[in-house]
């Protein structure tokens, strides 16, 4: 143990009065010692105001009650990264040689778990910084009265202030080696460090509601972003909620691109607003049932002469107009009294209530592609980017994938010849998390070996990652484009949808979807062949035996 000893402290009686005025002077509050001592050697002091509280097992109460004495894991994280940084408070025990803790409990539990860790390693462990109060020894009340108050008195940061101190480290122009230091000595990544920047822009209202669903700092910047949406924190809450038994964020990457959409849609939607009033083109609600009222969409109008009503023809007609389209953040262009303005009907255009129906229905549908269409996208962007993580991760790949790369290349399937003789090689640096070495080139002009110097600087422990990457880019390339949920849904897409969801990515509600209906198809194809197969062989038994 090293002590560094201090001078025996004044009291006001060595301090003689005098009339003569004089300058106040400070005495030190009491006789101690500092010292770097073994943390294995401390036991907690009898008069320590923390208690350790067993779990309540009363059966009118099956609430438990917690053990502030317990060090959670973000102090064990921050010793075990930089040590105890605030001395504790120990005194002499009645043995003579025994320190006990008078505060600082936890701080030496914390302690005590790195120094087992460091010594089960072979590394050497540290000692804690202590401050030995040797005028408390064998005064019980003024060490139970100590501990006391410095339990009570004690008042933690706002989690705003510990967010502002977060973001003030990320925007320091130091070392990442040390950013990641002190990350992890504050037990947060990187990532969540650099979120803080963002986190700390959150309203009060925003952050208080967050923090009751214990969102981390990334979250909370992710919610920064979408704030403005009506429900944006109980969606978020809700993917929370479903991510938690998988250790991953993929329902909330799946909810935070949904609500980027809907953001961006807004924004569409506002401009193309403005542009409307700037133009001075009226702005009307749309109707469910155009037949009932004079105005109709330049769809179901016609000239004079029968030709079709176009927005540009119109754009000077007294009745010109527009709605929003409910899907789409576009105009859908109106003449708000057609018959006056000298329009006619299509042929195609509903005269009456059950024509409007038909074609409501027909709208309806094309809507529904339209959404879907939109959801297969935005699980895309998530998609691709599990893929990259995916295929840039330490360690090998996961026997399914081996199964993967080596079936896809060594195959005879149309997927990888045909991606193969595509030459592009978007996808798979996307995947690598490389620069495209072919961006802005045309087929002629493409390098003939576009990731030699990836290959030459990959160890040879992680090149399955470059055959990975190639692997997944041809599934997503051939077996996942647009129109790849409509009508028969392809073995190929189900197979790499299966394949996703057994590596861990969590499927988007669309996506889920739709391997549920491939497999449905899949089973009602199989039961069909079974049933032609039986039918055969039944016709076959049936059949006379031949003389």
């Amino acid at each position: 143990m090293t002590v560094i000893d201090t001078e025996a402290p004044l009291t006001s009686a060595d301090i003689e009065p005098t009339t003569t005025a004089e300058a106040s002077v400070g005495i030190e509050g009491f006789a101690g010692t500092f010292a770097w001592v073994d943390p294995r050697t401390l036991v907690v002091d009898p008069y320590n105001h923390r208690k350790p509280r067993p779990s309540n097992t009363d059966d009118d109460d099956d609430k438990e009650e917690e053990d502030t004495t317990k060090p959670d894991a973000d102090l064990i994280a921050s010793v075990a990264e930089i040590g105890v940084q605030s001395p504790l408070l120990l005194r002499p025990q009645t043995d003579g040689e025994t320190l006990g803790i008078i505060f600082g409990q936890r701080r030496f539990k914390a302690a005590i778990i790195a120094a087992e860790n460091a010594i089960a390693a072979g590394r050497p462990y540290r000692l804690v910084p202590a401050i030995i109060r040797t005028d408390l020894k064998g005064v019980d009340d003024d060490a139970l009265t100590i501990s006391l108050i410095e339990n009570t008195h004690r008042r933690a940061a706002s989690v705003r202030d510990d967010i502002n101190a977060v973001r003030q480290l990320s925007l320091m122009q130091i070392s990442k080696a040390r950013k990641a230091k002190h990350a992890r000595s504050l037990g947060l990544t990187p990532e969540q460090v650099k979120a803080a920047e963002t986190a700390d822009k959150l309203s009060d209202k925003s952050l208080s509601e967050a923090l009751a669903y214990d969102f981390d700092f990334v979250e909370l910047a992710d919610l920064h972003e979408v704030e403005d949406l009506d429900h944006a924190l109980w969606w978020l809450r809700s993917a929370k909620e479903r991510d938690q038994d998988k250790g991953q964020r993929g329902n909330w990457a799946h909810t935070m691109q949904e609500l980027r959409d809907q953001l961006a849609d807004r924004a569409a939607r506002e401009k193309l607003t403005e542009e409307l009033a700037t133009a001075d083109i009226p702005l009307v609600e749309r109707s469910w049932n155009w037949a009932k009222t004079p105005t109709r969409p330049l769809t179901d109008l016609a000239t004079a002469d029968g030709d079709p009503v176009t927005p540009e023809d119109h754009r000077n007609c007294p009745g010109h107009a527009a709605y929003l389209d409910r899907d789409e953040p576009v105009a859908v262009w109106l003449c708000q009294n057609w018959a006056k303005c000298g329009h006619k009907l299509s042929p195609d255009a509903p005269k009456d209530a059950r024509e409007h129906k038909d074609k409501e229905e027909e709208k309806e549908a094309r809507r529904t592609v339209i959404r879907n269409n939109k959801a297969w996208r935005a699980a895309r962007l998530v998609r691709h980017e599990f893929l990259a993580t995916l295929c840039t991760r330490k360690g090998d790949a996961s026997p399914a994938a081996w199964t993967l790369v080596m079936s896809t290349i060594t195959g005879t399937s149309y997927l990888y010849e045909h991606f193969v003789d595509t030459g592009d090689t978007t996808l798979t640096a996307a995947f690598l998390r490389v620069p495209d070495p072919n961006e802005d080139r045309n087929k002629w002009t493409r390098v003939s070996d576009p990731f030699a110097e990836v290959i030459a600087k990959t160890p040879a422990s992680r090149r399955w990652q470059i055959l990975l990457a190639l692997v997944c880019a041809a599934h997503e390339s051939q077996a996942m484009g647009d129109s790849a949920w409509r009508g028969e849904i392809g073995s190929h897409t189900a197979a790499w949808l299966a394949f996703l969801k057994a590596e861990g990515y969590a499927l988007s509600d669309f996506e889920a979807e739709t391997l549920a209906t491939a497999e449905a198809q899949a089973k009602k194809r199989a039961e069909g062949l079974a049933a032609a197969e039986a039918e055969k062989q039944a016709a076959k038994d049936a059949s006379p035996v031949a003389a």
